[in-house]
């Protein structure tokens, strides 16, 4: 590593006095707007179309998997990857996947791996990852929405200038006032030497925040960075500062920097990640953070080879309360649910997300941690505000409670106020109740269907242009008329009528003004398909469908891999499929089978 001209632009921005960001503290927006909900850098949606794309975000749109709803499936018959980079035969699912999503037949997936190398694009950091490493390796608390709005593979001034403002902020906080290394490796400056001090808190942070060893190169670098950083600021902790800035703007921080190994010369096309890579793949798959110390230590005795030697290290972080934070974040993306839109604003908001963060803690971690369970529990977490709005009697405090739901109106996720009013912007009249858009959702991040053509909001019809006394079904029947609104309409229509009970508010109603609430509606495409009449009977079709596991499957894989489901991950997803299905749709199954495949254990050869 050589310092570059932008490392020298930011020790110049972080040591003349704060000039370029003066007032900022840590969490504020890089953009000097209020602190609000945006997508970082790299978190800003999956990458699509062309599956050789260089770079990618992770945790961040979850687009659908591939094909319509009833195209989530794979190929049949997929075993497991070996050791040796082969692939074994357990059986599996005789099912045959449809082109559209990269199906196979079985006995492809028994071929040597090589012959369909799983892509291994360049992955930036998250912003939900790029907190959590800060805060870990830090210790520096921060907010999760500090990162100006820049799709995936945007790289611009915009995009550089957040990521120094971050970067400024968080170096300040954790150096300002401290003239000793007690919290920087635990070494007393005065007593031992700034020079002796700064070497050591370099080789402890460095390691971390770049997941792989100091090397000769790192060791110089920062240490002139140090040196001029202290001859600029003036102070100890100005060096230390300096350190800090630069290392968290550096691509090896920003990025999951991959190289990989060759496997077998005889296989040119096929590697694998190295060991620290393989490190910081499991780390960030399951708590998106760096690898702690026992990872590294694996890493450097070569013990992350073997799907066996991942599988037990992997069971080991998820049985770890970082790993909570990955499904919190991956369910409130699926579902949508920081996109709620409430009249009174912030509160309702933050109870409505408490309350599904509750509740996806305990469905995945407390009890059997199965889709269905999410999809269809009779509990839920709530306080005297949510009580009222879900009308359960005997809960008078603000503090969360686990309760019984009623059981003729409410069952799991999709029930819940954060989920009915994520797609329901109607803030002003809670009766307004946008079927459509909370079909859609259903439709996407459930069934797997595509809703990428649909024209956009400005060809919509307007929600106000409902008549007075116009139920929604009515109102629906009137836009969709136009030819080119039917394609989209006739598979999301029947799915959000079905919610015709619950307003925006949350509220249930059997009444839409002068008229009986008319919540028929029908589930088409999948192995549960069929008409319905209110969501809880939408809601039981949803949680005994393979078909929906199928496509949770892909939304996972999207999710850990951080790039579209292409071809070559027909046989891994298969693989993750069909131990899905053996577990009975255990989430945290789930999770230890995303490393356990072609596409977690191999990549193109360097």
């Amino acid at each position: 590593m050589v310092i570059r001209p932008w490392h020298m632009l930011a020790i110049g921005l972080v040591l003349g006095a704060g000039a370029a960001c003066s007032g900022s503290g840590t969490g504020a927006s890089p953009d000097g707007s209020v602190p609000g909900r945006g997508g970082a850098p790299g978190d800003g949606g999956l990458t699509k179309g062309d599956s050789g794309s260089t770079e990618t975000g992770s945790m961040g749109d979850l687009g659908a998997a591939g094909g319509g709803p009833g195209g989530a499936g794979g190929p049949g018959g997929a075993g497991g990857p070996t050791a040796d980079g082969g692939s074994g035969s357990d059986g599996g699912s005789s099912d045959a996947g449809s082109p559209a999503d990269g199906g196979q037949p079985m006995a492809a997936c028994q071929q040597d791996v090589s012959t369909r190398v799983p892509p291994a694009p360049l992955r930036r950091l998250s912003n939900f990852a790029y907190v959590n490493t800060v805060q870990d390796v830090l210790g520096t608390s921060m907010a999760a929405s500090v990162f100006p709005s820049a799709g995936p593979a945007t790289v611009d001034d915009l995009t550089t200038d957040g990521y120094h403002r971050v970067a400024h902020d968080v170096a300040l906080a954790a150096s300002q006032g401290t003239l000793s290394l007690d919290a920087f490796g635990k070494c007393d400056a005065g007593a031992f030497g700034e020079k002796t001090c700064a070497e050591k808190f370099v080789a402890a942070f460095i390691p971390r925040m770049f997941r792989r060893p100091l090397d000769a190169e790192d060791a110089r670098t920062f240490a002139e960075l140090f040196a001029l950083g202290r001859e600029l600021g003036g102070d100890y902790a100005s060096g230390i500062r300096a350190v800090i800035e630069v290392a968290m703007q550096s691509p090896e921080f920003l990025y999951q920097v991959e190289v990989g190994t060759t496997v077998d010369p005889q296989r040119p096309t096929l590697g694998r990640p190295a060991p620290y890579e393989m490190a910081a793949r499991l780390s960030y798959l399951l708590w998106a953070s760096a690898p702690d110390d026992v990872l590294t230590a694996a890493a450097a005795a070569d013990q992350l080879k073997t799907s066996q030697q991942i599988e037990a290290q992997a069971r080991r972080l998820l049985a770890d309360p970082h790993a909570h934070g990955v499904t919190r974040e991956f369910y409130s993306q699926l579902f949508g649910i920081r996109d709620a839109m409430f009249s009174d604003g912030g509160a309702a908001a933050a109870q409505a997300q408490e309350e599904t963060t509750r509740f996806v803690d305990d469905v995945v971690w407390v009890e059997g941690g199965d889709l269905a369970t999410l999809l269809g529990a009779s509990f839920s977490f709530v306080n005297a505000s949510l009580a009222q709005t879900y009308k359960i009697d005997g809960v008078t405090s603000t503090a969360f409670r686990r309760v019984s739901l009623p059981s003729a109106q409410r069952r799991g996720i999709l029930t819940q106020l954060s989920f009915l009013a994520s797609r329901s912007p109607s803030v002003e009249d809670p009766r307004i109740t946008h079927p459509s858009q909370r079909g859609g959702l259903i439709f996407e991040r459930l069934l797997c269907g595509d809703l990428s053509q649909t024209p956009s909001g400005d060809q919509h019809m307007p929600a106000r242009a409902r008549n007075a006394g116009e139920t929604a079904r009515e109102w629906l029947q009137k836009a969709i008329a136009p030819a080119a609104c039917q394609s989209c309409h006739q598979a999301i229509d029947p799915l959000g009528l079905a919610f015709e009970h619950y307003m925006s508010s949350g509220d249930w109603r059997d009444q839409d003004g002068t008229l009986a609430v008319d919540a028929r509606g029908a589930l088409a495409g999948v192995d549960t398909a069929g008409t319905v009449d209110g969501a809880l009977e939408l809601i039981d079709r949803l949680a005994k469908s393979r078909d929906v596991r199928r496509c949770h499957v892909g939304k996972w894989m999207e999710s850990a891999y951080g790039r579209p489901i292409v071809a070559a991950d027909a046989c891994s997803r298969e693989q993750v499929a069909e131990g899905f299905e053996r577990t009975g749709g255990n989430i945290r199954e789930l999770m230890i089978g995303l490393t356990q495949t072609e596409a977690f254990l191999y990549r193109p050869a360097p």
